[in-house]
């Protein structure tokens, strides 16, 4: 998949951003074969979900204040914090390249709260897909 097609902070958003790119974006993360020719143990609804989660928390904390733009400047740097988060994950095996290579991207792309907001609706729409195309035996 080519990152380049996440483009989260402009102001007219490519049509296709939350249904084909997201699509795209969800097989890029999907597991891949191991040398054994089993699924590798990454990439997991749960781990995925857990920095779901956290983005989403900086998301309310961020539209739950009067001044959005004030309170995303402070959370601007523990919003990027996140890399550093799916970077340690890599490391512990619980998530690889191609996830920490999207994540990446993502984060990289929110510049201010609209762009939290379409960071997290993206996110939610790639976990829906590979939710979607998950086998049975990736579910944990």
């Amino acid at each position: 998949m080519d990152l380049n097609q996440i483009k989260l902070n402009t102001e007219q958003l490519p049509v296709d951003i939350f249904s084909t790119v997201a699509q795209e974006a969800a097989e890029h993360i999907q597991p891949q074969l191991n040398e054994r020719g089993r699924t590798a143990d990454t990439n997991k609804s749960t781990q995925l979900r857990k920095f779901y989660d956290e983005l989403a928390m900086w998301h309310d904390k961020v539209f739950q204040a009067a001044d959005r733009a004030g309170e995303y400047q402070k959370a601007a740097p523990f919003i990027q914090m996140l890399k550093a988060k799916a970077a340690y994950a890599q490391g512990r095996g619980h998530v690889d390249k191609h996830f920490v290579d999207m994540f990446n991207r993502i984060i990289g792309e929110i510049n201010s709260a609209d762009s939290l907001k379409n960071a997290k609706l993206f996110f939610e729409a790639v976990l829906g897909f590979r939710k979607a195309n998950e086998k049975p035996s990736e579910a944990k």
